[in-house]
């Protein structure tokens, strides 16, 4: 397997030092796995993900993407448009866009994608996670449940390398905690990708191939899951 990310001594600090956020972080990570990222609130794993997605720069350290670091990247905004799918915890939709709206805006930037076909890919992913029926419906006219699971379409729809996902399943119902953690699952197992998963949920280390252990804003361990083996 390739490795697609590498974290290289990673530091991040807020009000001039005052508060680490991260400390010495080094990690890599392969095409083809899921991570769990785990530990008690406050640990950093947020931070972390935004380093890697780019959505924070750090105080020290780098981010590499295919051995070439993300401060190296020309333009950022595109690089993370093709390359990275988000899903966070509180779904960031836009209340007054239905749910076809919010997953088409991921491709409004690219272009070579016509109307009809960013119609056609965000109705395909809405009906995947088994939202056919609210596919015109506002996203504040919808459940929790509904919204985090059109964030999850939105987070495919430009068939991103990496998805970063920050507790995807933390506000939602069993039911729809296992609908999201399949299709991470079925997305994985379609081409080459990874996926990084910032978690408290124990069915998410379950399905992970890696789980990463943070505390104190360190990393302490990382363990193959053999359970999947």
């Amino acid at each position: 397997m390739s490795n697609i990310i590498e974290v290289k001594n990673l530091y991040k600090e807020y009000d001039n030092g005052l508060i680490s956020a991260l400390k010495d972080i080094n990690l890599t990570l392969q095409e083809g796995k899921i991570y769990a990222l785990t530990g008690a609130s406050g640990c950093g794993k947020s931070t972390l993900l935004n380093l890697i997605g780019g959505l924070d720069v750090p105080t020290k350290g780098s981010v590499l993407y295919y051995g070439k670091a993300l401060d190296e990247v020309g333009n950022l905004d595109l690089f993370r448009r093709d390359f990275i799918g988000y899903v966070f915890q509180f779904h960031h939709l836009i209340p007054v866009l239905t749910l076809s709206e919010n997953v088409q805006s991921a491709l409004l930037s690219d272009k070579s994608i016509s109307n009809i076909q960013r119609k056609e890919r965000a109705s395909s992913l809405l009906k995947e996670m088994g939202l056919e029926f609210r596919l015109d419906s506002f996203a504040s006219e919808v459940s929790g449940g509904e919204r985090q699971r059109g964030a999850i379409a939105r987070a495919l729809v430009n068939n991103p390398k990496v998805i970063l996902a920050d507790e995807p399943t933390g506000n939602v119902d069993s039911k729809t905690a296992q609908l999201i953690l399949a299709k991470l699952q079925k997305y994985l197992k379609q081409s080459a990708k990874c996926i990084l998963i910032a978690t408290h949920d124990m069915n998410v280390s379950a399905i992970a191939d890696t789980i990463i252990e943070m505390k104190d804003a360190k990393i302490v361990s990382v363990t193959e899951n053999l359970s999947k083996f």
